[in-house]
């Protein structure tokens, strides 16, 4: 019923995004290097899955401990575990035993429910190779768990899928590499991939065959095995020593989905134009799949007389049509940006790309397509803009006064208050905002920042609001931005202020996304590589609405795990690093404010102060 009752809001028109040349000449909007959505990791990580044993039920892991390590525990009945530990090949002994520093047991957090945090530090002198045993003394507390080391060193490795997206059988590698600032040279790596309820290993090579760039460089990889399909969480692992001999080692959690090979670009491509000096693209392709739903974006490039000269960016969510013996995918935009471009004669697309709408994922992309478009050569340029930003300003206004509420209905002017991923409440105090206003609420959900969009614009157009502005928290942020960017709604009529704000929201993603353990699942659009991905998508007239938050803790760490996972400055979720958005407008960082409830201090949401300043200056 619930999934019904989705459908049935996804009502709103999508728009036909454009962006200006200079979008094109900075980059903003282009595909980024794969490693630039790269995961980082200061810590070993394991997944404890218990064996029968003459001791018990029970887990062996080896890893490499130094000065200053401790170890995280992580499951419902981690509390009660057993754990010993001792340098490899010595006696193991219990680390709660006499004389030992108490076990440190607290909740998990929000985004775990029922979970237990169990920590230990080893001893001071713990040097190199140690064994580590996790027992599990009685039948009800063989659950599967998560154990978390962190030595104090430095050394950070990362990974990242090489691809901006994976389909079957095409080739993508995972690639990984020690922290070079660190000057820690790996020795050894393997790689676990968890897809489908089965778990596989892999050996990393640096041998330059394997995804990796050149043999010896210090980068690793492997390639990912052709039948995977569906989600993937994965972990690399690498092994290394440092100039003074110490061990390392480090694991990478990664999270992407493997798509089915959805269609073909036949390379080529023709242009109709339209009323009101529009032009239509339709884009040849061959399905490999049932039509479905998909985003489509190029570059628009016209002759000159200097040669081909960017005009324009174009981007839309279509679904394939069939016409005279053809299947396209259909783009539209504004002549006029030819002729701000110096000639129309000739255009052709660049950089073209076709992704899952939910994932983002690149399904299929070609670097350049020929337009046929004979007419062009005769069309007489028009004078309606005279630079760029006027034509821009002239292609994103609104149509017509309130599409939305034409008829009787009343105009109704409002603020959305909405919360983030995998929420289990309200979360924004609602006394401090005013009236008119809609709390979003879509509990427990894990959804995608295009389905998440949707929801925002379908909602509040139930609650009456012809125009709004959005605060949003988390993942709230991200959505509102994508809701702005691609659909028409409300919010594109919003006025009087700052039509987006948010706090704590992670435009370039958070490792955490990716451990793959939460409650409500993995989210492709909040890890780091489907950050990248997706923000290359959101032209930097959109990104200006944008006014951000970003939040840390100040003295104790927000949440245990976080603190061994992520780099501070960080507010138990997302890092400060991956907080901003380039091209929008930074409000600062505040210390002294964690990102949920359940953390060592306030919420980020519940700051009066700045509830207040965001209330004032709201547009709606």
């Amino acid at each position: 019923m619930l999934a019904s009752l989705f459908l049935a809001l996804q009502t709103l028109a999508p728009r036909d995004v454009v962006a200006p040349p200079s979008d094109i000449l900075s980059g903003v909007i282009r595909l980024p290097d794969a490693e630039l959505g790269a995961s980082a990791s200061k810590a070993t990580i394991a997944a404890l899955r218990f064996v029968r044993a003459d001791s018990g039920w029970q887990a062996d892991v080896p890893f490499h401990a130094g000065a200053a390590s401790e170890l995280a525990l992580l499951s419902p009945a981690a509390a009660r575990w057993k754990v010993l530990a001792a340098p490899r090949g010595l006696a193991l002994r219990d680390l709660d035993g006499d004389g030992a520093p108490a076990a440190r047991v607290g909740l998990a957090g929000e985004f775990l429910p029922g979970y237990v945090l169990a920590q230990r530090r080893l001893p001071a002198n713990a040097q190199g190779a140690w064994t580590l045993r996790v027992v599990a003394e009685r039948a009800e507390d063989l659950d599967a768990g998560w154990l978390f080391v962190s030595d104090g060193s430095p050394v950070r490795a990362k990974a990242w899928l090489d691809a901006h997206g994976a389909v079957r059988g095409q080739p993508q590698a995972v690639v990984a590499q020690l922290d070079a600032a660190a000057n820690c040279r790996a020795l050894d790596g393997w790689l676990e991939l968890e897809c489908a309820g089965a778990v596989r290993t892999l050996p990393l090579h640096d041998d330059g065959q394997h995804g990796d760039a050149a043999a010896g460089d210090g980068r690793w990889g492997a390639w990912l095995p052709g039948d995977l399909l569906g989600e993937v969480i994965a972990r690399a692992h690498l092994l290394g020593v440092t100039p003074r001999g110490e061990r390392v080692q480090r694991s990478v959690p990664l999270a992407f989905v493997v798509h089915e090979p959805a269609l073909a670009l036949d390379g080529t491509a023709s242009a109709e134009a339209l009323p009101e000096d529009r032009v239509e693209l339709a884009l040849d392709v061959q399905l490999l799949d049932a039509p479905r739903r998909l985003h489509v974006s190029a570059e628009v490039w016209s002759a000159s007389a200097s040669g081909l000269v960017p005009a324009c960016w174009i981007s839309r969510m279509v679904e394939p049509e069939f016409e005279r013996g053809r299947t396209v995918l259909k783009l539209r935009f504004d002549a006029r940006w030819l002729d701000l471009a110096g000639s129309g004669a000739r255009i052709e697309l660049r950089h073209v790309r076709v992704q899952d709408p939910d994932t983002c994922a690149v399904l299929e992309q070609a670097s350049s397509i020929p337009v046929r478009a004979d007419w062009l050569a005769s069309r007489a340029p028009v004078a309606l803009a005279t630079n760029a930003a006027a034509l821009l300003a002239h292609n994103l206004a609104p149509v017509g006064p309130f599409p939305a509420f034409q008829g009787e209905r009343a105009i109704q002017p409002g603020l959305v208050l909405t919360h983030g991923y995998c929420s289990t409440g309200a979360i924004w105090p609602a006394a401090q905002f005013t009236a008119p206003k809609y709390v979003f609420l879509d509990l427990s959900a894990n959804r995608s920042h295009d389905q998440f969009a949707q929801l925002i614009g379908s909602r509040a157009d139930l609650a009456g609001f012809s125009s709004f502005g959005v605060v949003g928290h988390s993942q709230g942020g991200c959505a509102a931005l994508h809701l702005l960017t691609y659909y028409t709604s409300g919010l594109d009529h919003a006025s009087g202020g700052r039509r987006i704000q948010s706090v704590a929201t992670p435009y370039l993603g958070t490792p955490l996304a990716s451990l793959g353990f939460f409650t409500c699942g993995t989210n492709s659009n909040l890890t780091p590589n489907g950050a990248s991905t997706w923000l290359a998508g959101i032209p930097t007239w959109a990104r200006a609405e944008v006014s951000y938050w970003t939040t840390a803790n100040s003295g104790s760490a927000c949440n245990a795990l976080a603190a061994i996972l992520l780099a501070d400055p960080e507010d138990g979720t997302v890092e400060r690093t991956r907080g901003q958005l380039s091209g929008a407008n930074s409000m600062g960082h505040v210390p002294g404010w964690c990102h949920t409830t359940g953390m060592s201090q306030p919420a980020s949401y519940l700051d009066a102060a700045r509830n207040a300043q965001m209330n004032a200056a709201a547009a709606r």
